[in-house]
């Protein structure tokens, strides 16, 4: 009995944290409840000590508590799993792939921005061009964010590599 009562407790907590993790902005209990498929009292349990585990953060919306994921968890947890997944070398021409695409649009579009390419919208162009450089901008703002991870990734790479390397031997 007990097993399933366990099974039972960790499919729940996998579906809120699941929903909690990926939502794009802050939900309350309630909503994350409804996409878990759990009840509200639930879901505010799990909710409470993912927010200790400093999985999840909060703000205030009215008499309501919104969740969303903690902004520096993500970001570490990026770092982590570049380092992880990717060698050093392979970061690398990754970085260089991304500065070669901002380079063609700067030059394509003669703009130095992101924001600056956005502006170009306005101007007296067809409909596709100006969806064409929206869908550009966007993609440069995702790759500059990916270019500042990288580089953290680059950067700490030795250093968490070897942490790994110090709890593998302590572990022994």
């Amino acid at each position: 009995m007990s097993d399933s009562r366990t099974t039972d407790h960790t499919a729940k907590l996998a579906r809120i944290r699941e929903v909690a993790m990926t939502v794009r902005e802050a939900k309350n209990a309630g909503e994350i409840a409804d996409a878990a498929g759990v009840a509200r009292n639930t879901a505010e349990k799990y909710l409470t000590q993912l927010v200790e585990a400093d999985k999840l953060a909060t703000i205030q919306r009215g008499r309501e508590t919104c969740y969303y994921p903690d902004p520096v968890t993500q970001y570490f947890d990026q770092i982590r799993d570049l380092t992880t997944d990717h060698t050093k070398d392979e970061l690398t021409a990754e970085l260089e792939a991304i500065r070669d695409d901002i380079d063609e649009w700067k030059e394509t579009y003669d703009v130095e921005s992101a924001d600056e390419l956005r502006a170009t919208v306005g101007d007296d162009i067809p409909a596709s061009e100006r969806r064409q450089r929206r869908h550009d901008a966007d993609d440069w703002d995702y790759y500059e964010h990916q270019a500042m991870l990288i580089k953290q990734a680059i950067q700490l790479y030795d250093t968490i590599e070897a942490t790994r390397e110090n709890r593998l031997a302590s572990a022994n």
